[in-house]
């Protein structure tokens, strides 16, 4: 893990509740070397209910007493510990406080335990992963609410002769726009709203080029402010798209995990972090988009069964004028269907990907047989194919982790109008 933390060191804090009031708050020092950034590590106590009655809150991070961002905390989730990043700083000891957000109501089921900060020294083979994290203010309708907030932030490295790109991807909880739920099942196989947010190349301590998504997906130079090296970016769209110019009222700076996803899906990094999963499902309950039995009387329908009434498989896919579906036959004899048997909600892309098939409660046990399909592409001349190396196909326990692969690993080349079954894995073989 690239994450080696030089020079310095911590303090303290007394347990304290994010319920207090005034200037008092859960207090820690840090030592540092002149341009560093500091990982902020958060201890909880989160004594709240699931779903608990305000599934977000937030609490003020202060640096040498003047207000720098918000750190979002997600009650009820069982989480015991949140991290995020403050820097560049200069050389010294510096204060770090957590006091009540003046922006989200608090909880009072849970409390903040202790606070710690580590130094990443400019230099030290971590620095570029915190250096270049952007800095994300909120959109203004989200402030204070519950609903398509930042998660977790992710990066990916590419080393090459014209120097070292970083890919800062965040993960939201949900799009308040775009793409309706079952068709965000169907076609990702989630309902968080995961984002390519920049992307930097340096060479040694030159930036070469960087870009953002702005809106419409459209990748533009980056020329707006920085806090030290980092962008900050602005979230503008209703679908979490970014852009460099103006000011929000409320910042978050997540601290990015670096991933390599040559062979994994970039859903698979919510698997490490089941947390993720409930605050899907309960932000989806929340909205009323999920139904046990939801028809399809739409194209796209807003409600679909709950995240836990699927079955998700992942799978590369190489198409050539052809789409792809998965499905799931349970003990009943019942097939169903990632795309609901309509073409729009099949899978038009290469790559990765993950599809979610709903079979019902408790799908791991309910499977009888699963495979892939292969479909000609609406409008595309005949003579198509899809190659799929399927890898993994799971469900989610009742404490919201992906549970054991149900099938064996293939890899087969299909015409449209094939499908392929796959091989059920025998219990306790992964």
């Amino acid at each position: 893990m690239l994450h080696r933390v030089v020079g310095v060191v911590v303090l303290s804090a007394a347990v304290a509740a994010m319920s207090c009031r005034g200037d008092e708050g859960v207090k820690a020092t840090v030592t540092t070397g002149s341009g560093a950034m500091t990982v902020v590590s958060v201890d909880v106590s989160d004594r709240c209910p699931s779903p608990a009655p305000r599934r977000v809150t937030a609490a003020g991070i202060w640096v040498d007493g003047r207000y720098d961002h918000e750190l979002l905390l997600f009650p009820g989730i069982g989480r015991t510990s949140y991290e995020t990043l403050i820097g560049p700083l200069g050389a010294g000891r510096h204060a770090i406080e957590l006091r009540n957000s003046a922006l989200w109501a608090s909880a009072d089921c849970l409390s903040v335990g202790r606070v710690s900060g580590a130094a990443i020294e400019a230099g030290s083979p971590a620095f570029d992963v915190h250096r270049y994290a952007p800095v994300i203010e909120l959109r203004a309708d989200t402030i204070g609410e519950q609903t398509d907030v930042p998660l977790y932030a992710y990066v990916e490295r590419q080393v090459e002769d014209s120097g070292t790109t970083w890919r800062h991807t965040i993960v939201f909880s949900n799009e308040d726009g775009g793409t309706p739920t079952r068709a965000l099942l169907a076609r990702w196989g989630r309902t968080t709203d995961i984002e390519l947010v920049y992307e930097v190349t340096s060479s040694g301590t030159s930036i070469t080029r960087e870009q953002f998504q702005g809106p419409d997906h459209e990748v533009r130079a980056f020329k707006g402010r920085r806090v030290g090296a980092a962008p900050v970016l602005l979230v503008a769209t209703m679908n979490n798209m970014v852009i460099d110019r103006g000011r929000g009222l409320a910042a978050v700076r997540p601290v990015p995990a670096v991933v390599d996803l040559t062979h994994a899906t970039r859903e698979s990094t919510m698997d490490g972090r089941p947390w993720v999963y409930r605050v899907m499902e309960e932000e989806l309950a929340s909205e009323g988009r999920v139904a046990a039995d939801a028809p399809v009387d739409a194209k796209w329908p807003r409600v679909a069964p709950g995240p836990r009434s699927h079955v998700f498989l992942e799978a590369r896919l190489r198409l050539v004028r052809a789409v792809a579906a998965a499905w799931v036959t349970d003990r009943n004899g019942r097939r169903s269907w990632s795309h609901y048997g309509r073409l729009p909600l099949a899978i038009d892309r290469d790559g990765w990907v993950r599809t979610a098939v709903a079979v019902d409660a408790d799908p791991a046990t309910q499977v009888a047989e699963a495979g892939w399909a292969c479909l000609a592409a609406p409008g595309e001349e005949p003579g198509g194919s899809c190659e799929i190396e399927t890898t993994r196909a799971f469900a989610l326990t009742a404490a919201f982790r992906p549970g054991a692969n149900l099938i064996v690993p293939a890899r087969f080349m299909l015409k449209p109008g094939d499908e392929s079954s796959l091989s059920l894995a025998r219990p306790g073989t992964n």
